[in-house]
């Protein structure tokens, strides 16, 4: 009687056997694999912290819609409140009801002036959440008229701005009103990246009387809605629609209480997540490295195993769940890194987010992490680990030194690799909140590879033809360049991918922060002013051009339109993209019979002069709107007005650059129609710096319905944000650089007993450590300065390619992006080359030569 084993208890009892191999093996310690543990850990870890940071805020987010919202539902009109029977239907349709305006305007204390961000409220505000005062101070009724004054709160910049405390009255449009509390809390408030003043918040009594309120003012009108707890946000908006079709309010609810903090949030986490995976990606050479190391290191163990019986299958189990058990050693490393790291971000966003936002692991983020890491180490681990599967014993007993020469994976092993890589690519791509980005990212990345590959080839080949009639010494370090198992390749390509990265990020920064603070402030204004009255605008001129040195005044009607529609098609169905910004709330719009100064047509003409068709309105739209949303002269435009919807055809294209800080428009429309509503003007003004204070005073004091903004002010606060997202990303891309020196020095450490025995050989024969230190450093010199110089060609590349043809900014070679990075391969490889080869210049002669 004979009994059968089925395939899948031969395949346990291999794992099993294999599991009891691995666990002896394991059982010396992790020697030779710090490297491989390290690399694992910095890419995992920055990629846990980023998810973690960004999923906790997302779910903040989504937990305080409704304090963020202010209600369940919030709409929003420009230039105009609610109707009657608007407020009439929300009244009998919804719990509660808060009415709120917003506008940009200027208080005035004793001696200065400040622009701020005036918010009017009624008793019932807020609907959810909190208005909390420093001290303690109670809001009910705080902003109430009191002996004729009426109350404010405001936020404490603008007490120290003005000179002034608590109790001080500061003059406000028409009126005076005392300055009662410091905010501590608004729970509404929405996280403006622009935000050109500080709050001052009054009732909407108070507002009214305060004459700021003007036809064409650009104020906002808000009702927070508390809906019935039976019905929800979705329902209600379909009810709301059905009752008042062309209202022209914009509607938000609780999923999408904060869209612009949402997409921010979401578009910075994709990039560093992109950085970490470049880390990742430097770490996974380091990880292939190790592995290689390793199996060589085992040359007499698999020889033994083979010898006595052992299958190539029960090699490679033995080894693959070594790697495994060392790499999640590794990834739990990395993802306690990325626990921890939000507690130490946690400072860096108290007070500045609206939101009370607890960081900490979030599983999802971990899950991710874990995945990238795994995918990761079997897609650089498989390769060696299938190779060494091959080899026969015999060969195994000779020689390791060219264990993997002539050793290719089989095609049938491809797939082992294969799927590891493509789920990885789809991970990469899935992932991300934009997926063409990371489309973009993988190419750009496999094409860095291959060029950094081909640059360590290049290195190599070039070392062999030049180490002919040099010195002994100089030869010594062309040697090891080229010399079998040399870890030049590797190295270029590691340190490469890093340096890349930071020439990339530090190319793109250094050009939009050279474009805020040197191009931009010579063709600049020195001021935006908003809010003109008509009636006021040629006293306004005449005042201006009164001053010294003040030129160059521009000025042209503004007003707030929505699109609703695109050549008949609804908004809301057009489909999403990075140029929804333009159907997205409010657009700023105007009208001119003539073209704007500097105007350039790219496509169709402009108008007449005298055309002044009111029902056939024409419009200009810029170029990127019409690429975008494939547009053409002839086509049409449904922009809502104070809640008339107005459909134009487009006339033409117009060349727009955004960045010259003009008063450029999206939209242009033909004088007949649009020039019937109500509107303000705008106007800029160029004069020196000098001049920006008295002219700044003089506004003040005879137009205070005018908002003046300082260009300068707004460029500052705009490098601010630049220069605190540089500063994420150039952090997170220094561990694609550390990755990068991990795989050097592990390079260094894998060939230490060669350099011993080298040092103590050249001693002997007479060579000073000062000749050994030249070589060393003349072989890592070379190898860092060129790796240095193409990474600062591959990231320029990079970098302008961004710039130029994805944010269509302009670039220019900026020496420090590319001479820094340079500078930091080159010190990192002669680092880790001394300090991996002070052994050799240390090792004493005789031992080595007695074992010899």
């Amino acid at each position: 009687m004979s009994t059968s084993v089925s395939p899948s208890d031969g395949a346990d009892r291999l794992w099993s056997i294999a599991w009891r191999v691995c666990r002896r093996e394991l059982r010396g310690g992790l020697s030779g694999f710090r490297i491989f543990l390290a690399c694992l850990a910095l890419g995992v870890g920055s990629i846990a912290a980023v998810g973690n940071v960004s999923e906790s805020v997302l779910s903040a987010l989504e937990r305080d819609g409704r304090k963020l919202l202010g209600g369940d539902v919030e709409l929003r009109l420009t230039h105009q409140e609610a109707t009657g029977d608007q407020i009439e239907w929300l009244t009998a349709n919804t719990e509660r009801l808060a009415e709120l305006a917003t506008m940009r305007t200027t208080a005035y204390g004793p001696d200065q002036r400040r622009l701020v961000e005036l918010k009017a409220v009624d008793d019932a505000y807020p609907l959810f959440g909190k208005m909390e005062l420093a001290d303690g101070v109670p809001f009910d009724g705080i902003l109430d008229q009191k002996d004729g004054v009426w109350g404010a709160v405001t936020e404490a910049g603008l007490l120290e701005r003005l000179r002034i405390n608590v109790g001080d009255t500061v003059a406000l449009g028409d009126i005076d009103v005392q300055i009662r509390g410091v905010i501590a809390t608004e729970p509404d408030k929405a996280v403006g990246f622009f935000n050109f003043g500080p709050r001052l918040m009054v009732s909407m009594d108070g507002l009214m009387e305060t004459g700021l309120v003007q036809p064409g003012s650009l104020i906002r009108y808000y009702y927070a809605l508390d809906i019935n707890d039976n019905e929800t946000p979705t329902a209600f908006r379909e009810r709301l629609e059905e009752q008042f079709e062309d209202a022209g309010w914009r509607i938000r609810d609780t999923a999408n209480a904060n869209p612009g903090l949402k997409r921010f949030i979401e578009r910075l986490t994709l990039f560093l997540t992109l950085v970490g995976l470049s880390a990742l990606l430097v770490g996974g050479i380091g990880v292939a490295n190790a592995v290689r190391s390793h199996i060589e290191s085992k040359t007499s163990v698999i020889a033994t195993l083979k010898s006595i019986g052992a299958s190539h299958g029960l090699v490679l189990r033995i080894y693959f769940l070594q790697i495994l058990v060392l790499a999640l050693i590794g990834i739990a490393i990395g993802l306690l890194i990325g626990a921890v790291t939000p507690a130490l971000i946690a400072p860096l966003l108290s007070g500045r987010l609206p939101i009370d936002v607890t960081l900490g692991p979030a599983l999802p983020s971990l899950i991710i992490a874990t995945s990238f890491g795994v995918l990761t180490t079997l897609v650089f681990a498989l390769p060696s680990l299938l190779r060494a599967r091959e080899i026969p014993a015999a060969r195994l007993f000779r020689a390791s030194a060219g264990l993997f020469s002539g050793s290719p994976v089989r095609k049938r092993d491809l797939p082992y690799i294969g799927v590891p890589l493509v789920l990885l690519l789809i991970l990469t791509v899935l992932t991300a909140t934009d997926k063409a980005i990371a489309l973009g990212f993988i190419g750009g990345s496999a094409a860095a590879v291959v060029i950094f590959t081909f640059a360590g080839q290049g290195i190599v080949s070039l070392s062999k033809r030049l180490i002919t009639g040099r010195s002994a010494f100089s030869r010594l370090a062309l040697a090891n360049l080229h010399r079998p198992g040399a870890s030049t390749v590797p190295v270029a390509l590691s340190l490469g991918l890093g340096l890349t990265l930071l020439v990339t990020i530090s190319g793109i920064e250094g050009n939009l922060d050279n474009e805020i603070n040197e191009n931009l402030p010579d063709s600049a204004p020195a001021f935006f002013f908003l809010d003109i009255r008509p009636d006021q605008i040629e006293q306004f001129r005449g005042q201006l051009l009164a001053q010294d040195n003040v030129s160059d005044i521009e000025q042209t009607p503004m007003l707030r339109g929505r699109v609703t529609a695109v050549d008949g098609v609804n908004s809301n169905d057009v489909g999403p993209g990075d140029d929804r910004w333009f159907l997205r709330g409010d657009r700023g719009l105007t009208f001119a019979a003539t073209p704007p100064p500097e105007t350039k047509l790219v496509r169709g003409e402009w108008w007449p002069a005298d055309y002044n068709d009111a029902s056939k309105p024409l419009v200009s739209i810029s170029a990127d709107i019409g690429n975008a949303f494939d547009l053409e002269p002839g086509d049409t435009l449904t922009v809502n007005v104070l809640g008339r919807d107005i459909t134009a055809e487009i006339a033409n294209w117009r060349e727009i650059e955004w960045q010259s800080l003009r008063m450029n428009f999206a939209m242009v429309f033909s004088p007949g129609l649009i020039d019937k509503a109500p509107y303000s003007l705008i106007a800029t003004a160029h004069m020196p710096r000098e001049m920006e204070e008295p002219v700044d005073r003089m506004i003040g004091m005879d137009f205070p319905n005018v908002s003046a903004i300082r260009v300068r002010e707004a460029l500052e606060a705009a490098n601010a944000i630049l220069a605190g997202i540089g500063t994420a990303l150039n952090a997170t891309s220094m561990i694609a650089i550390v990755a990068g020196v991990l795989v050097l020095g592990g390079a260094v450490a894998a060939g230490r007993r060669k350099r011993i025995y080298d040092a103590v050989v050249l001693k002997t024969l007479g060579a000073t450590r000062a000749n050994i230190l030249y070589a060393y450093a003349l072989e890592y010199g070379i190898l860092g300065l060129a790796t240095g110089v193409i990474a600062a060609v591959v990231g320029s590349v990079a970098a302008w390619s961004v710039l130029v043809l994805i944010m269509e900014a302009n670039w220019v070679l900026l020496p420090m992006t590319i001479l820094g990075p340079i500078a930091i391969g080159l010190f990192a490889t002669l680092a880790a080359g001394f300090i991996g080869t002070w052994q050799a210049l240390r090792s004493p002669a005789a031992p080595l030569l007695r074992n010899e």
